[in-house]
């Protein structure tokens, strides 16, 4: 998966750091990534350091910053080019950062009294001035479903449009509510989008998911039918297929291609 980067260390844990000259820095516009022409991040040495520089982390002894990179001698690229940018640890880098920029940008103000929110200097926060208000970093949780047959069949389902540009194969996923457990929204997401009730609920493993600022938590279960009823304003189609059968599943980046090939090697089964 795209947070997989090992032998490389991760580390988040705020502070105050100046930038070095190899150190990396991210620029932003919208959805987009800016990128030297020959598609490799800049430096702190490519840019004028009279620019404000945001620490954002560090991977093993190199520390990424955000500044507003200009467009002249760069191009820009959408975000999702990270899910298979090599090496991964860039890449999954870039996405966290952009996490992060998404953050900064939607609190700009404070939500209590409209004052121009600041960064906290104690902590990975923004801070309004004038009350105090906190904020800090929204991670939405979300769960990853594969609904298991009988018949040793998996449930492949197809986003509606509405979900935008991913055409390929998915499980089915969506957002904790408010008020209910992680398990309560698995049951919940399959009874709404196939109208499938299910048991055994089996915890895989999570996953930070950056393009949707997502914690995403995987689970295995077991369908009592395999009759489905799908419901068109979230899914274009649900199918059943058993691990011989064709996927259309790009890369290794996703929690849901993980649980997938997990399925077809036949590691977990129906009533495991």
């Amino acid at each position: 998966m795209i947070h997989d980067i090992a032998p490389h260390q991760f580390d988040n844990t705020w502070t105050e750091r100046k930038p070095k000259m190899t150190d990396i820095v991210f620029g932003y516009d919208g959805n987009n990534v800016i990128l030297k022409s020959d598609q490799t991040f800049f430096q702190y040495s490519d840019l004028d350091h009279r620019h404000a520089f945001t620490y954002l982390f560090s991977i093993d002894d190199t520390a990424f910053f955000l500044t507003d990179i200009p467009e002249k001698n760069a191009i820009s690229l959408n975000i999702n080019f990270a899910r298979t940018y090599e090496p991964r640890y860039l890449g999954y880098a870039c996405v966290t950062g952009w996490q992060l920029y998404n953050w900064m940008k939607t609190s700009r103000y404070c939500g209590v009294c409209s004052t121009r929110m600041i960064p906290d200097s104690k902590e990975r926060a923004m801070r309004c001035p004038h009350c105090g208000n906190l904020v800090y970093p929204r991670i939405n949780p979300a769960v990853i479903v594969a609904v298991l047959s009988p018949d040793n069949e998996i449930l492949v389902t197809q986003y509606a449009i509405r979900h935008g540009e991913y055409r390929h194969d998915a499980l089915v996923a969506g957002y904790a509510e408010v008020g209910e457990t992680i398990e309560q929204c698995v049951l919940r997401e399959v009874k709404e989008e196939t109208g499938l009730e299910v048991t055994n609920l089996r915890y895989y493993k999570s996953q930070p998911w950056s393009f949707s600022g997502s914690l995403l938590f995987g689970f295995f279960c077991d369908a009592r039918d395999k009759t489905v009823t799908l419901d068109r304003r979230e899914l274009k189609s649900a199918v059943w297929k058993k691990p011989d059968d064709a996927y259309d599943v790009p890369g290794d980046a996703s929690l849901t291609s993980e649980m997938i090939k997990v399925f077809r090697e036949g590691t977990v089964r129906y009533g495991q």
